[in-house]
């Protein structure tokens, strides 16, 4: 190496050093690793160059030799700075996030808060403060799986312990109140998707907190979602559409095989029969589900307006019931542009609910195009969604509906 590259090197090297950023976090695990390789450079030029170096008018050995270890106690002075910031880079992040928070940054809060949390994924502080931040927002499953973490992967103090058992209830209680809210406004399947969230925590988490309430969270979330498929059933059948009938009588069936919660529940609306000449009480399900399952295989006549045809006996049935029931008046909705997950959530929870609605009313066409708006908003992938939608596509297009 020569003079002239020799005092290139230098004052390259002393820019580097210079440039080293040793305050910002997001800084600080570059400039550590780019301390190292400057040091590794020193070394190089110790080795490879200083015991061949051949004296010039530009810079003498003794100035070679100076600045040489001016420079290298410089850069190691920052590099052990640096190791040690690296090391502990998660706690300047989150002094940053609770700076943010403090001035009401939300985004910027976030952003610091989400690097602490990837250069200590296990750092207790930090992760209660995403938790109270994401349950702010009912972003109800994040809370658990981080819950988790923080129970079963971290070492608490006594004071973060407190603030566990603080959030543990705070969970708690808003997971369950707007599960019951959700109850009655008659979103039994949103609420489902809560109780059983509440479930998994009470049966995985050590807290005290749990009682029978989740348990007849669910119980009562799953007998609304029930109801709900038998009045689709019910009304389909009064107006002479087999098929979505039987199609949901057998659903409501198959929920309540699959569901040990629903084995001693009555549906509501109870209807007698007449069975081989005895009147008894029965469920819709079990009472039409047997006219579906009879006489499949053969066709029978039956005299329809004075003439016999062939047709099968749930059609008959069906044809019997009459069709001149009250129509529910449904207000008319439109997907408006969403700005932020909470109008998005609004907007499908308004398609949802008028989706069913047209249902009941028997508009099945509206219906199902409605179902496909809601199914296009869940895209998002920013809120909880209803798992009805996609049972009810597909059962409409089982029925031919388009």
């Amino acid at each position: 190496m020569d003079c002239e590259s020799i005092i290139s090197f230098f004052n390259k090297k002393e820019t580097q050093i210079v440039n080293l950023n040793l305050h910002d976090p997001d800084y600080i695990p570059l400039h550590y690793l780019v301390a190292q390789d400057i040091i590794k450079d020193f070394n190089k030029f110790r080795n490879d160059v200083i015991p061949y170096y051949t004296e010039c008018n530009i810079i003498t050995f003794s100035e070679l030799i100076n600045k040489y270890d001016k420079l290298v106690t410089v850069i190691q002075q920052k590099y052990d700075s640096l190791f040690l910031l690296n090391n502990n880079v998660y706690l300047l992040f989150y002094k940053k996030a609770l700076y943010e928070y403090q001035l009401k940054n939300e985004e910027e809060g976030k952003y610091f808060l989400d690097r602490s949390l990837q250069y200590n994924p296990v750092f207790p502080n930090a992760i209660l403060l995403k938790l109270n931040k994401l349950l702010d927002k009912d972003r109800f499953n994040e809370c658990l799986s981080l819950l988790n973490t923080l129970y079963y992967e971290t070492e608490m103090d006594d004071e973060q312990e407190k603030q566990a058992i603080a959030f543990t209830d705070k969970f708690y209680d808003k997971l369950y109140k707007t599960g019951d809210s959700l109850l009655k406004m008659e979103h039994a399947a949103e609420a489902l998707a809560l109780f059983e969230i509440l479930e998994v925590f009470c049966q995985n988490l050590p807290t005290a907190y749990c009682n029978d309430d989740y348990y007849h969270g669910v119980l009562k979330s799953k007998t609304g979602i029930y109801d709900s498929y038998l009045a689709i059933a019910k009304v389909a059948e009064k107006r002479g559409n087999p098929q979505i009938a039987a199609h949901f009588y057998q659903y409501a069936q198959e929920y309540v095989d699959n569901n040990p919660y629903l084995k001693d529940y009555e549906p509501k609306g109870e209807e007698r029969y007449a069975v081989n000449g005895v009147e008894e009480t029965t469920s819709p399900v079990t009472h039409h589900l047997s006219l579906v399952s009879q006489n499949t295989v053969s066709d029978t006549r039956y005299a329809v307006n004075g003439e016999e045809e062939t047709t099968s006996p749930v059609t008959h049935h069906l044809s019997l019931v009459t069709q001149n029931e009250e129509q529910p008046v449904v207000a008319e909705t439109s997907v408006a542009p969403a700005i932020s997950p909470k109008e998005l959530k609004d907007t499908y929870d308004d398609l949802v609910f008028q989706a069913f609605a047209l249902c009941i009313k028997e508009d099945f066409s509206t219906s199902y195009k409605m179902f496909l708006d809601a199914k296009k908003l869940e895209d998002c992938k920013c809120f909880t969604t209803d798992f009805r939608v996609d049972l009810m596509i597909r059962e409409l297009e089982k029925s031919g509906i388009k």
